[in-house]
């Protein structure tokens, strides 16, 4: 009722009474009726997850109109029945069985990629809340009968969604949410989504934008039904934009963009006029359009606008420019047109030329929602709803392509797929998974309320993700060569360690261990402390994965700079050695086995401003360049790691469907974080997916590595 009264200015008083319920009554007959053509909606999903759907199949079933003021005991017994009808009895498909541990498991690492969603408990998000809320198909009211029934004849009753990027730019972590919804509420009710280039703007689109767009729609793991263009349809929107002028609701006009903002009134300007060309005849703004379509115009010289409601208090009904002058090439119509439809126009006409079931955007888009309305009724066109939800934002960071073009010109980034940014090329460079980011999403939810996210709880959510999925690898950044005396020179040992400790799902891999490793830096103190827990001299620590802990004897130094240039120590593998307190990474030294792999570099990132808001010039008077983190990136040099690397690439390469998603080899680095391959690398020549090749360590010329995000350290490992 609130709701209500807040989205009209004039209360009808039978309207009121509809949306409280009051008078309305919803037999058993009508429960009956509406559930039977809810779970035609939902039927796939139902047949396939069985009486595990009762949750949302129930909630979605609550959610339809027509039920909102029915007993929820009628719903629940219906459901019941329904389920008892299509389903059968529970089964043992119904139960929960615990599975035995099998004594030899296959290395299946992707295989955890899929049980990711269900061990960080996603929420659905299309069965509850918002969106379980919306419309059915057909249930949206037409200004004329007949163009529903044209709709459902030519869907068939489907879902049918679009995603509709300008390509003028890459996507960012924003455009995350919208793929999400969009293609998600149509794959949830086994409908269809469209991929829609809005390219209406020849000025500022670009090819490697429509190649970026679906490649991370792609990436993010959706498949458009249709790839479309909104440029398909210029001959049909200029067709009706020549009706909507001859039925008096569109005019030429003349004004200047500081003469249209004076017409619109407010404080400074007066109150809000008509433009004086808004009573042209007809038969003159016909003529003018014409000649604006052959070229007698130049840009600015006149537009084509709607005559809509000046009165009305929302200015999307100010006479919104329909059409423009723009002598630019089209990337795909070329000079075939010099004039070209604006987003108001354009945007809900190829809704409805799509079938569009559910036009969904984010919450700026609120007030246009009459204005679209407006124009198909006015057109006579089918109108889809168009219903909104609250954008995604991500604070420490900037989204705007107009200051990412700057950082990105100035040198502050590499580019637009900088990880330090959160453009989807450049989250993806950084190893993110898509999976995760979809999981993200769909924790987060879907409200009218704008969310805005910190760094650090995207992070968070990343890290559990690749906690559950990522293989472990030994490595060290600022090596310290350690020689075990008491060991042959020949030692060698073929360690079997498993990919995640405690988890035999993710497999297991084989690493030497030699006469000779190597440590990290921080893991040794010359002179020792108590809190240290590591190694020292004359103290003990323990190698992961190796069966005795090591002593340091000696350090040795080069006599000239007085730098540690390596460490003695004593395997000690007499029996009944107490077991040492801490363990530490290490990677062996043996040229038999490539051990061990060099890096070239490994980019350590973090964030890219100082404050949470850089745009913010309270907080930044200097502006959001002058907010820039000089310790946005450090890079290391001469790190090393074990031979589980060179696993993880053959698997790659047996895998990969395009060689170029070098991000996808990722894994956690123990003790030190989450990495991946860059595209800088220069791995080589091998064969393609199913061929049989080299080893990737034999063709491998660079490697360099990209953090994905840091390990939570504990206290102890700050010791």
């Amino acid at each position: 009722a609130i709701k209500f009264v807040n989205d009209k200015e004039d209360i009808d008083d039978a309207k009121f009474d509809e949306e409280c319920g009051v008078g309305v009554v919803v037999t058993k007959e009508d429960v009956v009726k509406a559930v039977d053509e809810y779970t035609e909606t939902v039927k796939e999903r139902l047949v396939k997850d069985r009486y595990k759907f009762f949750g949302a199949f129930f909630g979605g079933a609550k959610s339809v109109p027509s039920l909102r003021w029915a007993n929820g005991g009628d719903i629940k017994e219906v459901v019941d029945a329904k389920m008892l009808e299509i389903l059968g009895p529970k089964d043992e498909r119904d139960m929960v069985v615990k599975k035995k541990k099998e004594a030899k498991v296959e290395v299946k690492v992707e295989k955890k990629v899929e049980e990711a969603a269900s061990v960080l408990k996603v929420p659905d998000m299309f069965f509850e809340g918002e969106l379980a809320r919306l419309h059915r198909p057909g249930g949206n009211p037409q200004i004329k009968p007949e163009l529903m029934e044209e709709h459902l004849k030519a869907t068939g009753g489907k879902y049918v969604t679009r995603f509709p990027p300008e390509p003028n730019g890459f996507l960012h972590i924003g455009h995350a949410k919208a793929i999400n919804i969009n293609f998600g509420l149509a794959k949830a009710h086994s409908g269809l989504c469209n991929l829609r280039y809005d390219d209406t703007n020849p000025e500022a689109e670009e090819e490697r934008y429509f190649d970026s767009i679906l490649e991370i729609v792609k990436w993010l793991g959706f498949t458009p039904s249709e790839v479309t263009y909104s440029s398909t349809h210029f001959q049909r929107l200029y067709e009706l934009a020549v009706e909507l002028i001859k039925k008096d609701k569109a005019y030429i006009c003349h004004c200047t963009g500081e003469e249209i903002q004076k017409h619109r009134g407010g404080p400074e300007r007066g109150p809000r006029t008509a433009c004086v060309h808004r009573t042209r005849p007809i038969s003159e703004s016909l003529e003018l359009f014409e000649k604006m379509k052959s070229g007698g115009f130049e840009e600015g010289q006149a537009i084509l606008r709607m005559k809509m409601d000046l009165e009305n208090g929302n200015p999307q009904f100010w006479d919104l420019v329909a059409y423009r002058v723009l002598k630019t090439a089209h990337h795909r119509t070329g000079d075939e047109w010099v004039i070209y439809p604006t987003y108001d126009y354009t945007h809900c006409l190829v809704d409805s030329f799509e079938n569009i079931t559910h036009s969904l955007c984010t919450v700026e888009f609120q007030q246009s929602r009459a204005s679209y309305y407006w124009l198909c009724d006015a057109l006579e066109v089918y109108k889809p709803v168009q219903w909104e939800y609250g954008r995604l934002n991500v604070a420490n960071t900037i989204l705007s392509k107009r200051k990412i073009a700057e950082l990105v010109n100035k040198g502050h980034v590499f580019d637009w797929d900088d990880p330090r940014l959160y453009t989807l090329p450049a989250i993806r460079r950084r190893g993110v998974p898509p999976q995760a980011i979809n999981n993200f999403v769909h924790t987060l939810g879907v409200t009218k309320s704008d969310t805005v996210i910190e760094v650090a709880k995207l992070d968070a959510f990343i890290r559990d993700y690749l906690n559950e999925t990522a293989p472990r690898l030994m490595g060290v950044f600022n090596p310290i060569k350690v020689v075990i005396e008491n060991l042959p020179e020949d030692y060698e040992d073929i360690l079997t360690v498993p990919n995640k400790p405690r988890d035999p799902s993710m497999g297991e891999h084989q690493i030497p261990f030699t006469r000779v490793v190597y440590i990290d830096g921080s893991d040794f103190r010359e002179v020792d402390d108590k809190d240290f827990f590591r190694l020292a001299p004359n103290k003990t620590v323990g190698l992961l994965n190796v069966p005795c802990p090591i002593t340091c004897t000696k350090v040795v130094k080069d006599p000239a700079t007085g730098k540690i240039t390596e460490l003695r120590a004593r395997y000690e593998n007499e029996a009944g050695f107490k077991k040492p307190k801490t363990y530490i990474q290490w990677v062996a030294e043996s040229a038999k086995h490539n051990s061990p792999v060099r890096l070239d570099e490994v980019r350590l990132f973090e964030r890219l401003f100082l404050h949470a808001n850089p745009q913010d010039k309270r907080e930044v008077p200097g502006g959001y360049l002058s907010d820039i983190n000089p310790e946005s990136l450090r890079t290391e040099n001469g790190a090393l790691i074990e031979v589980g690397l060179w696993d993880l690439m053959d698997r790659w390469v047996r895998e990969s469907e395009s060689k170029t998603d070098f991000e996808a080899m990722r894994f956690q680095m123990t003790r030190i974080g989450y990495f991946c391959v860059d595209k800088e690398s220069v791995l080589g020549e091998f064969g393609g997916k199913g061929k049989s090749t080299a080893s990737i360590k034999d063709t491998v010329k660079k490697i360099i590595l990209n953090r994905t995000v840091s390990l939570q350290v504990s206290s102890t490992l700050k010791k």
